[in-house]
């Protein structure tokens, strides 16, 4: 357990040195996407020795976070952007893992640190939804690829992030899966629909992070059996709002 407490800070810092290093050098971005992932996957599987069942779950986002932030650096032009999503990167890393740590081996706080996971998974994931749609939106423009190309890859991304749930002994947050299929089918509707609109690819990706969050909360309220017309009044309200403000505020092109 000792060794395990170490995982927290050498594996976030393996994964900025190994991103820095495709800053220099172009050539080693696949090289180095490799070996950050390989480097998450095998520290979740190291701390949750205990619990092996569901360690691939736990991967999800922090691979996830990793890949699709890494992958927004590389289209992004601006150093300081650049290096702004590799200090997320540490810092998301460093948390969740620090986060699984005790949930993993100290069993009699596993309900305060499992409500601690839950948090950062759902933050996580609308930041990973908002990197990976906006590679969606981007890379098609960078490549000539029609959108449709990139749609399975956020579908599956869409489908990983509903499930990763699964893996907490949490019950709230176990979602069904036609309710899951659902909210992917919709999401991959809204990409194609958003993609219409001459905006930028930001805030494309914006409009498509805050629909997986309403979807996401559709299935929080439906697993704790608080589905109903006044509790998804508010998200949906609030939800239409910031979408509204941003097509207000953002500069067409």
């Amino acid at each position: 357990m000792i060794h395990k407490r170490f995982i927290p800070l050498l594996s976030p810092l393996a994964a900025w040195l190994l991103c820095e290093a495709f800053v220099f050098n172009v050539s080693f971005f696949y090289a180095s996407l490799s070996l950050s992932s390989l480097i998450i996957i095998f520290s979740v599987r190291y701390i949750m020795h205990e619990k092996n069942s569901a360690w691939f779950l736990f991967s999800i986002s922090p691979v996830l976070f990793f890949l699709s932030f890494a992958g927004y650096a590389a289209v992004t032009i601006s150093h300081f952007w650049i290096q702004a999503c590799f200090l997320l990167i540490i810092w998301f890393l460093f948390l969740y893992f620090r986060n699984l740590y005790y949930y993993s081996n100290y069993p009699e706080h596993e309900e305060e640190w499992s409500e601690k996971l839950i948090n950062l998974m759902i933050a996580g994931g609308f930041l990973i939804s908002f990197s990976s749609a906006a590679l969606v939106f981007v890379l098609p423009a960078f490549l000539g690829w029609p959108l449709w190309y990139m749609l399975p890859a956020l579908i599956i991304i869409s489908a990983l992030l509903f499930f990763q749930f699964r893996g907490l002994h949490n019950h709230k947050l176990k979602p069904k899966t036609s309710l899951v299929l659902i909210n992917i089918l919709i999401l991959a509707e809204f990409a194609w629909i958003f993609s219409l609109l001459p905006l930028n690819f930001n805030i494309l990706a914006l409009f498509l992070a805050i629909a997986y969050y309403l979807g996401l909360t559709i299935i929080r309220l439906d697993a704790s059996s608080n589905l109903n017309r006044h509790a998804v009044k508010i998200p949906l309200l609030m939800s239409l709002a910031a979408i509204a403000l941003l097509l207000l505020t953002s500069r067409w092109l």
